[in-house]
């Protein structure tokens, strides 16, 4: 029996794009990278990512040009399954018997939740999408704090390896001091971020799907290729090879040079 790489991506921050990005590295693993996965759906109640696979089940059934391109694309989708909380972790157990290579999963938007902390100790790496704007980098600085219980290191029941926050929603007409001082906030608090930004244009929510993947060029053009190459090196190692052939390789994305003058004040974020 395979045991599985368990990833999750979570915030406390409502439209913080967690579901968007859980659906885009989903699809990638599975129809770019060739591994084989579920995903688990724990965000109730509106369990979003769920409603994006039977949204694209009923295309599947009314639209014939999209029936087609699934029949072409010759793979059938990955399962979405939907938990509550309080069952994730037997839910999650059980799909070990399917031998699955990663289950991905999306974690509710508040830590009030009774059954996370079992959850927590569930997975193996958690990934925080962070914004910048004050409310949510307070909020996602906040759970991260708690997260040092629940890793390896202080339970030895746990299966938490790490957790990192990463930019989402990049915006490169802000003004790039705000990245910096937060990161070096959080360098100063140890709080682990990642060197991979998300840029906030249309394709990133417009073009998620469970049943066909994001073109890599795309993926790149958006700052999520580099993302996913750097949670695979993380849970993988640099130079494994996936099923498909790639190999992993993270290189670091340049950092763009401050350009706005600091009178233009801050830009606003598209919520999710």
């Amino acid at each position: 029996m395979n045991q599985p790489n368990i990833i999750a991506f979570a915030t406390q921050k409502g439209g913080a794009g967690k579901s968007t990005i859980t659906t885009h590295l989903a699809s990638a693993l599975y129809y770019l990278y060739g591994y084989k996965v579920a995903v688990m759906d724990c965000d109730h109640p509106q369990h979003s990512l769920h409603a994006y696979r039977i949204d694209e089940q009923t295309r599947v059934q009314n639209e014939e040009a999209f029936r087609q391109r699934l029949l072409k694309q010759g793979r059938r989708p990955y399962p979405v399954y939907i938990s509550s909380v309080q069952e994730a972790s037997s839910s999650i157990t059980a799909l070990f018997e399917q031998d699955y290579d990663f289950i991905l999963i999306d974690t509710p938007g508040t830590v009030n939740v009774m059954g996370l902390p079992d959850l927590l100790r569930l997975i193996d790496y958690i990934f925080l999408p962070v914004e910048p704007d004050k409310g949510s980098i307070a909020s996602t600085m906040a759970f991260m704090g708690l997260l040092p219980a629940f890793t390896k290191q202080s339970d030895p029941d746990s299966n938490l390896v790490g957790y990192y926050a990463f930019w989402n929603k990049y915006l490169k007409a802000e003004r790039k001091a705000i990245y910096d001082k937060t990161e070096e906030l959080f360098q100063e608090k140890g709080l682990p971020m990642l060197q991979s930004r998300v840029e906030n244009l249309i394709t990133y929510k417009e073009n998620r799907s469970t049943m066909f993947p994001l073109p890599e060029k795309e993926l790149n053009r958006l700052g999520m290729g580099q993302l996913f190459m750097e949670v695979l090196s993380l849970v993988l190692g640099t130079g494994a090879v996936t099923p498909s052939g790639h190999t992993i390789n993270f290189v670091a994305p340049e950092r763009p040079v401050d350009t706005v003058p600091e009178s233009t004040g801050n830009s606003t974020t598209e919520s999710n």
